[in-house]
């Protein structure tokens, strides 16, 4: 889970449709009503501007969201919680169909990391033996709390994640052990970091870790960089 900054302003379909499909999701909750919460035009439309966020990632698990699912469209707070925020553009974001799901409508009273509009990274630790997620030992009781509450809340302890979170940090430091053996003079290398820092590569969180571990932290910010398109 990394930093995800919202880098583009609301489709102007939204801007134009916000309150007749707030009031059209109102009515569906006011009835009781099995219908969706939005039309497919509407979910088209919102699908297509979220799915860059992320680049194609989940912002909570990072699995590529053709992998693990399609866009789904993640309400911060859940939309039967505050239904005029259902359309928000904010209160949105992209997600896969399993974190989706795990995080439901549980009301987490803004515990659960934002992290469009927040820094993720600092909160958490990777184990490097089991790819389990761990509170960062820095961390301060209130920092431990929502480190805690996220991992739960979005289940990202999964197995499949936490084996492909430890694929990502041997192939990182395979890369380094080989980079520091060439003195990073070749051009394979180079041709890999390319793809590594490419910002649709999945699991971001743990290659920078291992940057991190590995004392590269100039390679660490200019991943950060060309994630965020500075």
């Amino acid at each position: 889970m990394i930093r995800t900054r919202r880098r583009s302003p609301p489709p102007p379909e939204l801007v134009a449709n916000r309150g007749e499909w707030t009031a059209r999701f109102k009515r569906i909750l006011a009835a009781n009503s099995k219908r969706d919460w939005a039309t497919r035009r509407a979910k088209r439309i919102l699908s297509a501007a979220l799915y860059g966020l992320a680049h194609g990632k989940c912002v909570f698990c990072e699995s590529p969201l053709e992998v693990s699912g399609d866009t789904e469209i993640e309400h911060y707070v859940a939309k039967t919680l505050d239904s005029d925020r259902c359309f928000e553009w904010t209160n949105l974001l992209p997600s896969c169909r399993v974190c989706n799901r795990a995080k439901g409508n549980q009301d987490h009273r803004n515990v659960l990391l934002k992290p469009d509009a927040e820094d993720p990274e600092p909160y958490f630790w990777l184990h490097p033996d089991t790819g389990r997620l761990e509170p960062h030992p820095t961390l301060d009781p209130d920092g431990r709390r929502r480190a805690l509450e996220t991992i739960r809340i979005c289940n990202l302890q999964r197995a499949a994640l936490c084996t492909k979170r430890l694929d990502m940090f041997a192939r990182a430091g395979r890369w380094l052990d080989r980079l520091t053996a060439a003195n990073g003079e070749s051009d394979i290398l180079q041709r890999e970091w390319e793809h590594l820092s490419h910002p649709a590569t999945e699991y971001k969180f743990v290659l920078r870790h291992v940057l991190r571990l590995r004392g590269q932290t100039e390679l660490c910010f200019r991943d950060m960089e060309r994630f965020e398109g500075r």
